[in-house]
């Protein structure tokens, strides 16, 4: 499954496909991070990862509901290893951008986010991941 969850995990953050160094290292770091993890939990993101479901929009909603901790750490750990990367630079740098262009992407950033949750929460309980 290393494979596959690398690629939803990278493609739910970037919208591309996953550099093979990358994946590399997320196997690695997976199998430290599952290591204290008890078995439903793991279980769990399993499903969750197997289920085809907006990663995304579940992550956020079971971050806010305490729920699937091993997704949300696989999320920052494909972040803090994707960051390494050079090609990835533009995706991490802020440009800086008029007052009211800022004010405009917020205002989309929150409800996109409010977007996210409302079917992050249909999500955990359609799908039934935990």
């Amino acid at each position: 499954m290393s494979d596959h969850e690398a690629q939803r995990i990278y493609y739910t953050l970037f919208r591309r496909e996953i550099p093979p160094a990358v994946a590399e290292r997320f196997a690695q770091a997976s199998v430290l991070l599952e290591a204290n993890v008890p078995p439903a939990d793991v279980a769990a993101y399993r499903r969750a990862i197997a289920s085809g479901a907006d990663l995304e929009a579940l992550e956020l909603a079971a971050r806010y509901m305490r729920k699937l901790p091993l997704l949300t750490r696989k999320l920052r750990l494909m972040a803090y290893l994707a960051e390494t990367r050079p090609e990835n630079q533009a995706l991490f740098i802020n440009e800086r951008a008029s007052f009211v262009v800022g004010l405009v992407r917020l205002g989309i950033s929150v409800l996109l986010t409010v977007w996210k949750m409302v079917k992050g929460l249909w999500l955990l309980r359609q799908v039934r991941h935990v």
